[in-house]
């Protein structure tokens, strides 16, 4: 059995929330935890899950569906992501591509294919994790063109050990988002201090748990999850 938990994306300049990551579950000896093969789950069932999800989150939405690099070069799941996409014309749906982009010859096509059709279709496209491994801009340069969003993740860093590199790296990728124009979403903001440094570098769009945590999908509408900011989740290393 699985289930779509969410996490919201806030604006910090507006205190609303702007959108969901949709996370999704699977129910093992009575605990929600995460599926050993995200591949096994047939896009038909993701598909059912987030209707669900956009029925009780409201349509008017942007909601977020991940994709692993071998789900996003399967051109039956971005048909089906397109055509799902014109069922909720009133959600913006938003493909999220979470591994490592590598546009290396032998991936270079598939995966420029499956970005253009997304965009011709009308669903978004971000990129997860820039800044982290080999998703570098000259890696993903290439896919930019077809590319709504970026998404940086200052746990990844911090996991690294190259936290003290977190404000100088924002500053370069803020940089490319405005140069292309593009959404710039921060993930992993855990403390105060996190929020302070994308408060000086003046980056609105946020996720993390010191916003809120990921959690089962219950009979509400997107307008219950305003966050009110006196009373924010401590911050938690736990990501």
């Amino acid at each position: 059995m699985y289930r779509y938990f969410v996490q919201p994306q806030i604006n910090q300049l507006s205190h609303a929330v702007v959108g969901f990551e949709t996370l999704i579950r699977q129910d093992q000896d009575g605990h929600w935890r995460l599926p050993e093969n995200f591949e096994s789950i047939s896009i038909d069932t993701q598909l059912d899950l987030l209707r669900d999800a956009i029925k009780t989150l409201g349509f008017s939405c942007t909601i977020a569906i991940n994709l692993n690099r071998a789900q996003f070069t399967n051109i039956h799941i971005i048909r089906s992501l397109i055509m799902f996409h014109q069922e909720f014309r009133g959600t913006q749906l938003v493909a999220e591509l979470t591994e490592q982009v590598l546009l290396a010859p032998h991936a270079r096509n598939a995966i420029l294919r499956s970005a253009e059709l997304l965009a011709s279709g009308g669903v978004q496209l971000s990129l997860d994790d820039v800044g982290t491994g080999e998703n570098q801009l000259n890696q993903i340069r290439p896919l930019l063109a077809f590319t709504t969003e970026i998404k940086f993740a200052m746990q990844n860093f911090r996991q690294e050990g190259r936290a003290a590199l977190i404000p100088e790296k924002l500053r370069e990728w803020k940089g490319v988002a405005d140069l292309y124009a593009l959404r710039l979403v921060v993930e992993g903001i855990e403390t105060p201090e996190d929020e302070q440094i994308l408060n000086t570098i003046n980056i609105p769009l946020r996720q993390g748990y010191f916003y809120q945590k990921p959690h089962p999908i219950f009979e509400e509408t997107a307008l219950n999850y305003q966050i009110s900011f006196d009373d924010r989740q401590d911050g938690c290393s736990c990501y």
